[in-house]
């Protein structure tokens, strides 16, 4: 149940609910639930003093403590966590990732970049780790401008023989599933989905909504637009499917495997408010439920 009240934004029930918790009956799953919990509503403050009264710290309990520290953009404090349980422990990837997720989302290119190098030296023959932390310094990248740059260490992962995981979302429509991936056209109804993506996006623009080429982590092609790319994201394809498929639909729930964008959060929201429709959108790291008022569960902190 800590778990749950974590994974939907609801850190302060969920710190409530774990200091109801018997200290005998406490182990490393449920401290890492409350430590996640914080991790995803910023909660830093009551992180730290469940972190500090854990006797017995694990590699998993350090590394939801040092995520938390990253999220909040607490690097030094991240980093030192890290050179404390490497004084007894040997290095472990899982860190570094916490921490160069964190660099990522505050768009920190000296940062990631140092982080990518270090994990190249402490893991060489780790190549899934090394994979993942590529593509996230590639992001890093794009984010800022370097497209250049993002292409390069992309043509790297692409001559390195691995594939980088598609994204999917999946959604259920009338008691079937329904699997988009990025651009997708393989649906038998793909035109009706295209023309109802393109009336939503004039809807949200009609609102303010502006499309963030920071978002996009590779080079257009002649004859892409920024709004046309990060509009045949796979959930947004799933949205607009879901519309066509029920016009006056009041929820739609979707599962995606990868991190949700700031580009289609930022979207959904309008969305849901624009539409009047709820949107639960589990992704990779979390639940983000979208409400009719154009407010996230997640608060923005993602």
């Amino acid at each position: 149940m800590v778990n749950s009240y974590g994974l939907n934004g609801m850190g302060m029930q969920a710190i409530a609910l774990f200091h109801q918790i018997p200290r005998e009956l406490l182990g490393e799953a449920t401290y890492v639930c409350a430590l996640n919990a914080c991790s995803h509503s910023g909660l830093v403050g009551e992180a730290r003093l469940i972190f500090k009264n854990i006797e017995m710290k694990t590699m998993r309990i350090y590394s939801t403590m040092i995520d938390c520290l990253s999220r909040a953009s607490a690097f030094d404090q991240a980093q030192e966590l890290i050179d404390e349980y490497e004084r007894n422990h040997s290095p472990e990837s899982t860190m570094y990732m916490a921490l160069l997720s964190g660099a990522r989302n505050a768009k920190n290119v000296y940062l990631s970049q140092n982080i990518y190098d270090r994990m190249k030296k402490l893991f060489p023959e780790r190549k899934d780790p090394l994979v993942s932390a590529a593509v996230l310094l590639a992001n890093v990248y794009a984010s800022s401008g370097e497209i250049d740059k993002a292409s390069d260490i992309r043509l790297e992962i692409y001559k390195s023989g691995t594939k980088k995981k598609v994204g999917l979302t999946w959604i259920t429509v009338d008691g079937q599933v329904y699997t988009f991936r990025a651009h997708d056209r393989s649906h038998p109804r793909s035109n009706e989905i295209y023309a109802e993506g393109e009336k939503i996006s004039n809807e949200i623009i009609k609102y303010g909504h502006q499309y963030d080429s920071s978002w996009i982590t590779r080079v257009l092609d002649e004859d892409e637009t920024v709004e046309s790319v990060l509009c045949g994201h796979s959930e947004r394809l799933a949205i607009a499917w879901g519309f066509v498929a029920n016009p006056n639909a009041s929820k739609l729930q979707m599962v995606k495997n990868l991190r949700i964008c700031g580009s289609c959060h930022r979207s959904t929201k309008l969305i849901a408010a624009i539409r009047q429709c709820e949107m639960i959108v589990r992704d990779a790291n979390r639940i983000h439920h979208f409400y009719k008022n154009g407010q996230c569960s997640c608060n923005d902190y993602f």
